[in-house]
């Protein structure tokens, strides 16, 4: 019988070598009481720890346009991000802020959740869906 545990801590040891900050935005402002003004909702952070980044192209099928309606076929980068078992669920929309990395030029990288997280009968890993969002400038 495979040991479930083990093989979910030699995934987080050997699979997640990067740290992230997982936020979640309302997207709403609030009264300032101070200046009375509407300001943003400062994002709640979901999860700030270990995860693996993995790209993923995607193929995507559709319809052209035209009188001939042929079939177009695109190639888009996607991206899948391992967590610990552990970690809180990550919802669509929410936003991943790449903090360190293995790869240096990933560090500052933005991803948008696109996708609620993999569910399994046997879980020994959480992997959820990605897409790149924005390159924010890394201080030097």
């Amino acid at each position: 019988m495979l040991d479930q545990s083990s093989i979910a801590q030699f995934a987080e040891r050997h699979l997640m070598p990067d740290k992230v900050k997982v936020s979640r935005g309302s997207g709403e402002d609030v009264l300032d009481p101070e200046t009375g003004d509407l300001v943003p909702v400062p994002p709640l952070i979901v999860y700030e720890d270990k995860a693996g980044l993995y790209a993923h192209q995607e193929r995507i099928r559709s319809k052209g346009s035209g009188q001939d309606g042929a079939w177009v076929e695109e190639v888009r980068a996607g991206y899948r991000m391992l967590l610990p078992l552990d970690a809180p669920e990550v919802w669509e929309n929410d936003t991943v802020l790449v903090v360190e990395a293995r790869d240096e030029q990933a560090v500052g990288r933005t991803y948008r959740v696109t996708a609620q997280g993999e569910i399994s009968s046997f879980p020994v890993l959480r992997t959820v869906w990605l897409e790149e969002h924005n390159r924010k400038p890394v201080a030097s």
